[in-house]
């Protein structure tokens, strides 16, 4: 029988310090700066339209209802609906640059 397969352990079984000498590292850091971008705005745009329906909330449970009302204004949704828009379009032209590398 052959001895040596005792002696060396699989690839499975090597502590992880050992397991990072043989991973790949040909692989290249190609993120879409893009697409992060959009991400990010994404995300806190939804964290301001959050803001706003907690703002509206506190308003409206004591009594400013005209600030309330401030809120629920066309220009403050025409405003809303153009970042959203605006948001939209960056994020598929970065989906259209990701999928074409």
């Amino acid at each position: 029988m052959n001895s040596n397969k005792h002696d060396k352990k699989s690839l499975a079984q090597l502590p992880f310090e050992q397991k990072k000498e043989t991973m790949k590292t040909d692989r290249t850091n190609n993120d879409n700066r893009l697409l992060i971008l959009t991400g990010k705005g994404l995300k806190y745009f939804v964290w301001a339209l959050a803001g706003f329906a907690i703002a509206f909330l506190v308003f409206h449970v004591f009594g400013a209802s005209f600030l309330a009302q401030s809120l629920l204004s066309v220009d403050v949704w025409i405003w809303f609906l153009r970042v959203a828009a605006s948001l939209f379009c960056l994020f598929a032209i970065a989906m259209i640059f990701e999928s074409w590398r």
